[in-house]
């Protein structure tokens, strides 16, 4: 929250992160203009060097700028729309160009369309469809806009908004036809529509599906991806439970790209702070190297069944998916008795009293004995494992026996599976630290490199299974 007073505006923008967000111009409380930008304090530092005369009038009515930071520009552009749409600011209607801001308008329709639509210039923020597909249903050619629709938006950046919907697309498919027809369209033979909406006599479980895919659409774009989120999570729980495995996996990996969705933004910036974090890793960790080689790993199974193994490698804070390698598990690890129960113990050396899969361990112990097996492939200088102190011993045990000295770190979870402590070892003894309380850059970093080896790991695991059910 910044004060803004006369000719102050260059010392309050010094303030400004370097991040993506969203900022906000103010007349003492109520709002004038609000805006995106990927970097908060570049954005706003070109407003006092323009010749507008717009923006030189709400420079000189506004005292003050506020800003809220985002994970990812698509958020920054989500949370703008949800301000400009609340409090429908004066500048932001003044200074509107109509070629830029959009609204996403769903039919209300048995099969819901989605289509982007112009705003109109009235100062209520009203909806007019200026993009105006015309659709034929039923034999009668009717334009988009006679039909009843609901509108999100506005959205002020029509190349990120159409970015957006095309990969939420990819995860959600929906329906753009224009005509009733009953042969599979091209966008359902390549994954963008489910195909039903192309049929004579439509599945009804494939009707609950679109409904279900057109929600969730609505739901991000209503700025509530969390909702979202935990409502698959909660479905992908009930079809572990029962016992559709593949099924929940896929969920688990749908789960995952939509967060890589807001992710993907911000991968090259990232990307750049990865290098730099390497230095302060070594820091603050105390290892005994800059870690220019970093490898992940991460294990994949349902009950032990086509159990695999996976090793991510970042080289300079870079992931070389050429050095990436995939091991299947060859030891049955799933049981200690003929049962198939998998034991788990509670680990006092865990943070919360985590479990500690001791059939997950045992497969750590087979993926890196085999992994140090190949001195043709680089050693690395810190190797990263999801776990506690139950898989750091498993890997000492094994670098022990391999003699070689390289630096380890266990990345637990909570509840939500979520990373929550950092384990390391120094001087003989384990060290444990919380998440946040590291640096950003270092953060950021540990958890990339365990989000990637679980990927990793999951797309090997999916493809056993699927291989195994159709063979």
């Amino acid at each position: 929250m910044l004060f803004m007073k006369h000719d102050r505006l260059a010392s309050a923008i010094k303030k400004l992160p370097k991040t993506s967000g969203v900022y906000i111009f103010k007349r003492n409380k109520i709002p004038l203009y609000v805006g995106k930008a990927t970097n908060l304090k570049s954005r706003v530092s070109s407003y006092p060097k323009s010749t507008d005369t717009r923006i030189k009038k709400m420079l000189e009515e506004a005292n003050r700028i506020d800003f809220e930071q985002t994970e990812s520009d698509i958020k920054a552009l989500i949370l703008e729309s949800q301000y400009i749409k609340r409090w429908q600011p004066k500048f932001n209607v003044a200074m509107r160009d109509d070629k830029q801001y959009l609204s996403v308008a769903f039919t209300k329709e048995e099969y819901p369309r989605i289509y982007l639509t112009h705003q109109s210039r009235s100062r209520n923020l009203s909806v007019s469809a200026v993009t105006n597909p015309q659709v034929t249903l039923r034999g009668k050619t009717r334009k988009m806009s006679e039909l009843d629709a609901e509108y999100i938006g506005p959205f002020t950046d029509s190349t990120a908004l159409k970015s957006t919907l095309n990969s939420l697309r990819r995860l959600f498919p929906y329906c753009t036809c224009k005509q009733n027809h009953h042969v599979r369209c091209l966008n359902a033979h390549i994954g963008k529509c489910l195909g039903f909406c192309c049929l004579k006599d439509p599945v009804n479980a494939r009707l609950e599906l679109y409904k279900e895919n057109i929600k969730a659409i609505k739901g991000i774009l209503n700025g509530n991806k969390a909702t979202v989120i935990k409502e698959l999570k909660k479905e992908m729980v009930a079809l572990a439970k029962d016992h559709r495995f593949e099924d929940a996996i896929a969920l688990r990996s749908k789960i995952g790209n939509i967060e890589r969705i807001f992710q993907n933004a911000q991968i090259i910036k990232r990307q750049q702070e990865h290098f730099h974090a390497l230095v302060e890793i070594q820091k603050v960790l105390k290892l005994k190297n800059i870690p220019n080689r970093i490898e992940g790993y991460d294990i994949s199974n349902i009950q032990g069944v086509h159990a695999t193994g996976a090793m991510i490698a970042f080289i300079e804070g870079r992931p070389d998916k050429n050095e990436y390698r995939k091991f299947k598990i060859r030891q049955n690890f799933s049981s200690k008795n003929q049962g198939g129960q998998v034991y788990t113990k509670k680990t006092a050396d865990s943070p919360r009293g985590a479990s500690a899969k001791l059939g997950d361990t045992g497969m750590l112990r087979e993926v890196l004995t085999r992994r140090l097996n190949h001195p043709e492939w680089p050693y690395p200088d810190l190797i990263i494992v999801d776990g506690g102190k139950g898989q750091l011993n498993a890997i000492q045990a094994v670098l022990k026996e391999a003699k070689q000295d390289i630096s380890t770190i266990g990345l637990t979870k909570n509840d939500k599976h979520f990373g929550d402590y950092v384990v390391y070892h120094v001087d003989q003894t384990y060290k444990i630290i919380k998440l946040t309380r590291l640096p950003p850059a270092v953060r950021n970093l540990i958890l990339d490199v365990d989000a990637e080896a679980h990927r990793f790991a999951i797309g090997y695991y999916r493809k056993l299974h699927t291989r195994s059910i159709t063979s």
